[in-house]
């Protein structure tokens, strides 16, 4: 009976003490993480504030006896580094790449820029295309355009262009 006592003793001692040392460990190491989350949240966050593209020109190529053209658009960046690599592009609302065709740039640093070529477009009056540019950081630079005047004697006219993030709420 006398050695068990200061025994049981120490063994709950011991436990209590890997149990403290175990629980700083877990609290430092959820501190570390919710501090490292902050930092990337408000690297995003700067990214978001100091990213722009912008559509600085366009032209078509078509022929005179076909019903369908090609219209390239010239984006720059005005704004920190983005990844083209990593944009995804709406046509019309439809999530599709087969129609847009890009240079496969890996990266488009601040003041370059790159050209998107969306492909057999039907020569209609009456239609008002889309493109949606999304990018890495979830901003995104939308182009409407239509064609003005007939099948065989006309060209594409871009009717607005804008760069736009989600706003949190």
């Amino acid at each position: 009976m006398g050695v068990s006592v200061p025994a049981a003793f120490a063994v709950l001692l011991i436990a209590t003490l890997v149990s403290f040392g175990m629980l700083y460990v877990s609290s430092e190491n959820a501190y570390s993480m919710v501090h490292q989350a902050t930092e990337d949240y408000n690297q995003m966050a700067l990214r978001v504030k100091t990213s722009e593209l912008e559509l600085t020109g366009y032209n078509y190529s078509t022929q005179a006896n076909v019903t369908v053209y090609d219209i390239t658009f010239n984006i720059t960046n005005e704004g920190s580094t983005l990844s083209p690599a990593k944009w995804t592009y709406i046509y019309n609302g439809d999530l599709t790449a087969s129609k847009v065709l890009t240079s496969g740039r890996e990266y488009l640093l601040p003041g370059e820029w790159m050209e998107l070529t969306v492909q057999n477009l039907q020569k209609d009056q009456t239609l008002v295309n889309s493109l949606v540019i999304s990018t890495e950081i979830g901003c995104g630079l939308k182009i409407k355009w239509k064609w003005v005047g007939n099948a065989t004697n006309g060209s594409p006219q871009v009717i607005s262009s804008a760069w736009y993030c989600p706003v949190e709420g």
